[in-house]
């Protein structure tokens, strides 16, 4: 049997105890606080005090640091507060990252004290290698606050003004030169005279044929076929249109007869006849002969020189030259 005097001493001892290690508990009632968006954006909840909430019983408040390490090993803050019962955090009197540190991961730690989370700590334990030491960070640094990222980087920037800058000014020139050519285009015509100055007789009235003999065949295309023929002394080229595409004929000739066109380096243009009547008509279109032919025939069949292609060139330009 106890008595009276050894009862309290026990019960005494048991306070002593108990009382003891409970006062070993920390408690959290303030954290350091900050949040990146917020500081990057209003300037606010960089590097407050929190007031943790009074936790419910049987729990416990913690303080919390979420951050991220750059390619050089420097920290970059993302959020610090309060944090309600984490087993993982008890009894912590110091913010400690154990963790291996994966690419482009936050890292994370939590402890018990008040404002146990102004420093931070990274002791990373790592199963391939011996661990290389501890990281101290301290957040009372200005070089710890996470500057603006922006979306694109410097280099990526440069990169795209030196690809784009060339690319429009080229489109910026080639839309200029296409504009000035066609306002020059449309002021020479708009310039031409519907009429000549010196109109000339009519090359051939319908009326009269002339005395041609077809020779040879030359060429044979989608609206008619081509003749080598003789007109009295001259070797000439009869294009015969047959009754159905006699509209083709009929714009040919209205080609022939702007102003103009009467050029030495233009296809010399004779006359036109009709032959026949009723079902059987053709139409005449009698220019120069040219034994090569016309030049698209020719370039398909035929390999040119350069001299022969700056002689063609200088030909199709004499004529704007002139005029």
């Amino acid at each position: 049997m106890f008595t009276w005097i050894q009862l309290k001493s026990l019960l005494f001892l048991l306070f002593v105890c108990f009382g003891a290690s409970s006062s070993n508990v920390a408690t959290t009632a303030r954290c350091e606080y900050y949040n990146d968006t917020l500081c990057q954006e209003s300037k606010q909840g960089c590097f407050e005090t929190q007031e943790c909430e009074q936790p419910e019983p049987e729990k416990r408040n913690h303080c919390f640091v979420l951050w991220q390490n750059n390619s050089m090993g420097k920290p970059y803050i993302k959020l610090k507060g309060c944090f309600l019962n984490n087993i993982d955090c008890y009894d912590q009197p110091k913010c400690v990252e154990k963790r291996e540190e994966p690419k482009k991961a936050l890292m994370f730690c939590c402890c018990e004290g008040d404002m146990c989370n102004r420093n931070f700590t990274w002791e990373p334990v790592s199963t391939h290698s011996p661990p290389s030491g501890k990281l101290h960070f301290w957040t009372l640094s200005s070089e710890l606050v996470p500057k603006p990222v922006t979306n694109i980087s410097e280099d990526g920037l440069d990169v795209m003004v030196y690809t784009l800058v060339p690319v429009l000014i080229l489109a910026i020139i080639i839309a200029a030169v296409y504009w000035f050519y066609r306002q020059r285009k449309l002021a020479y015509f708009n310039e031409l005279p519907t009429i000549e100055p010196h109109p000339l007789p009519p090359p051939s009235p319908l009326m009269g044929l002339r005395p041609i003999q077809l020779l040879e065949i030359k060429a044979r295309g989608r609206f008619g076929a081509v003749w080598k023929a003789q007109y009295k002394t001259d070797t000439v080229a009869v294009k015969i249109f047959p009754i159905q595409d006699k509209q083709s004929w009929l714009s040919e000739q209205e080609i022939f007869k702007l102003p103009h066109m009467d050029h030495e380096d233009i296809l010399r243009y004779i006359g036109v006849e009709k032959r026949g009547d009723n079902l059987q008509a053709e139409f005449w279109l009698i220019t120069a002969f040219h034994e090569k032919g016309s030049l698209c025939d020719y370039l398909k069949a035929n390999i040119v020189t350069w001299t022969e292609l700056c002689r063609i060139a200088e030909t199709m330009a004499r004529y704007f030259v002139s005029e």
